[in-house]
Parts: C-alpha cells; sequence; structure tokens
C-alpha cells in the first residue's frame, strides 16, 4: 500500500508536473488508498483555493470534489481508523527532527499517518517530507513538484 500526501494526491486531480507518475503508482496498487480526514479537508481547500487564485471556477473545483467522492464511494479509497492519541503521540516523537530537516506540523502529521497504515512506500512532492519519511523508515518516491 502507498500513502500520498496532498501535494502527491492533489495530482490524481489536476494535471501538473509528476501527474502520470503518481497515476501511475495509483493504478499499479491492487488496495485502495488510504486518506484519512485531514488529507481529504487539505485537498478540497487546495482544489477551492485555486477559486480564490483565479485559477479555476467554482463548477470546475465542486466537478473535482463530486469525482474524489464517487471514487471514495467506489471503494478506491478508504478512511484508516487513526487513534488520534497514537497520532499525536507519534507526531510529537517525530518534531525532534525539525531542528535539523526543517519539518512543519503538516508534514508530521501525513507521516504519521502513514506510520500508523503500515504503508509501503510515502509519496510527495515535498523534499523535507521525504527526509522525514525516510527517516521514520518509509520508502519514499519524491514526484515532481508543480
Amino acid at each position: 500500500m502507498i500513502y500520498l500526501d496532498t501535494s502527491a494526491f492533489i495530482k490524481l486531480y489536476l494535471q501538473e508536473e509528476g501527474s502520470v507518475e503518481v497515476h501511475g503508482l495509483v493504478v499499479a496498487q491492487t488496495v485502495p488508498l488510504p486518506v484519512w480526514h485531514f488529507l481529504e479537508l487539505e485537498l478540497f481547500n487546495a482544489l477551492r483555493f485555486k477559486v480564490f487564485l483565479s485559477e479555476m471556477s467554482p463548477a470546475e473545483v465542486e466537478r473535482l470534489i463530486s469525482l474524489y467522492l464517487d471514487r471514495k464511494r467506489s471503494g478506491q479509497y478508504f478512511v484508516p481508523h487513526l487513534d488520534p492519541i497514537a497520532l499525536y503521540e507519534l507526531s510529537l516523537q517525530m518534531s525532534v527532527r525539525t531542528p535539523a530537516i526543517g519539518c512543519r506540523a503538516l508534514d508530521i502529521l501525513h507521516v504519521a499517518a502513514a506510520r500508523l497504515c503500515d504503508v509501503a512506500m510515502f509519496v510527495t512532492a515535498d523534499r523535507r517530507q521525504a527526509t522525514l519519511a525516510e527517516a521514520e523508515g518509509r520508502a519514499v518516491r519524491l514526484v515532481s513538484k508543480n
């Protein structure tokens, strides 16, 4: 199983540099992708931020959100049970790496979620997040950034 952070996951819905690579990784999966509530919030907000930037229309964004929800209902994605206390404690432990790597709290949450899901590979377009995931024992695929 792979874990896509938001920078990689959004490439399933927007044509960006690295989208083809992410699509290939997802198609090769035989199990649904883990998508927890925080990732979903970030995805929806990132898409809606495109309206603020005048890069997309509200109708285009809502169509993509509907597509995501259809895929989730069809079983392409699943919501893993992430114990909030375990997520918090693991995130606190990982924060000791911040002085060396420059981690942001949201990066730490994604890597902690991936560890709790026990994924085989962490996929991101963020170099610092990739460094943290590697330091936490995850195989990493760094995809092209937009």
